[in-house]
């Protein structure tokens, strides 16, 4: 190989490795894209040698062999009872990947080490792994966690396997497992479908912080005649500790035809935080009364360029005529006719 494409080549691997080292991935992604998962024991810990080129003593050369002892398969040979583990240095800084004594929840896939490997660390001719994307591929556990992570890892793969008919049920029930990350999962597979019997499972997630994004998707592709039922659940969220909760719940409820909705709107175009008045200016848009046209006009001066381009486009729909000024501030230019303001 000519040493302009050995090195091209090379560059490829190592971005190709330094993706995986830094995304972060899915329970989800991590379940499909490793061959093995276990609940598992490390027994061993050893820090690979090999002989010196000229003295024959031992080196350390950053490669380490783990050795686990299977408690559980969560996907993979049900009856496998250890598995060995080469931690190969492509980061030599980055610590070891498992601690001896520790319980994991192991995310693995095969590792093929060639003959010259295994000559060199003396190490027998047999089935190896690596974790998946290195240290993601590590989850620690005890005996009270790993149970409950195992079962959602065998409902995930049940999920998968399921017609597509049934599955926003299977995900449903990895909704209500109350385990982060696969309710994070499952809300991910759960954005693209209409499974109003979670509804319930939805509102939870939407007051989490950590899961608030993903069920404000799914809950703003709903039918809002859907929501209407459970807007007073909503609206407890307007005192939410947490900033994105407020604001994705304001987003979900906006186009809830409901008094107590516009009265909302209408107080928080004037809230202290950017994003509550640029949602509440867009959610402002439906209601043809003078009471939300007269905010939407303050809201065009407002100090945020997303408020002003949200109240501007708002302003369009109920009929008026808006030009963007060279400050990026807005004017009204006609006002439709039927506005009594």
């Amino acid at each position: 190989m000519k040493r302009g494409v050995y090195f091209t080549a090379l560059i490829s691997i190592m971005v190709i490795q330094a993706t995986a080292y830094e995304r972060i991935y899915t329970l989800g992604e991590k379940i499909d894209g490793a061959a093995l998962i276990v609940w598992a024991e490390v027994t061993e810990v050893r820090e690979l040698t090999a002989p010196k080129a000229k003295k024959g003593e031992p080196e350390l050369v950053g490669d380490y062999l783990y050795r686990l002892r299977v408690k559980r398969v969560a996907k993979g040979p049900a009856k496998l009872r250890t598995v060995t583990v080469i931690q190969s240095p492509e980061y030599r800084a980055d610590p070891r990947y498992f601690a001896k004594g520790g319980q994991v929840l192991a995310f693995l896939k095969p590792s093929q080490p060639g003959a010259a490997f295994l000559k060199k660390h003396r190490l027998a001719a047999q089935r190896y792994y690596e974790t998946f994307a290195f240290r993601k591929g590590v989850t620690a556990v005890d005996d009270s966690s790993a149970p409950g992570l195992v079962r959602a890892v065998g409902l995930y793969l049940e999920a998968k396997r399921s017609r597509p008919a049934l599955r926003p049920a299977k995900w449903a029930a990895l909704l209500a497992t109350g385990i982060p990350d696969m309710q994070e999962t499952a809300l991910m597979e759960l954005m693209d479908q209409k499974y109003y019997p979670a509804l319930d499972l939805y509102l939870r997630a939407l007051a989490d912080e950590n899961l608030t994004g993903p069920a404000t998707k799914i809950l703003t592709g709903l039918e809002p005649d859907s929501l209407a039922p459970k807007l007073p659940l909503l609206l407890v969220l307007e005192r939410s500790p947490s900033r994105r909760v407020r604001v994705n719940m304001l987003q979900v409820v906006s186009p809830v035809d409901d008094e107590r909705v516009y009265k909302l709107l209408l107080k928080s175009i004037k809230d202290e935080n950017f994003e509550m008045r640029a949602v509440a200016a867009r959610g402002l848009e439906r209601w043809k009364d003078p009471k939300a046209v007269k905010p939407l006009k303050k809201a065009l001066k407002d100090e945020d360029d997303f408020v002003r381009d949200a109240a501007a486009e708002a302003l369009r729909k109920m009929g008026f005529g808006i030009e963007r000024k060279k400050d990026g501030y807005y004017r009204i230019t006609t006002e439709p006719k039927a506005s009594k303001t």
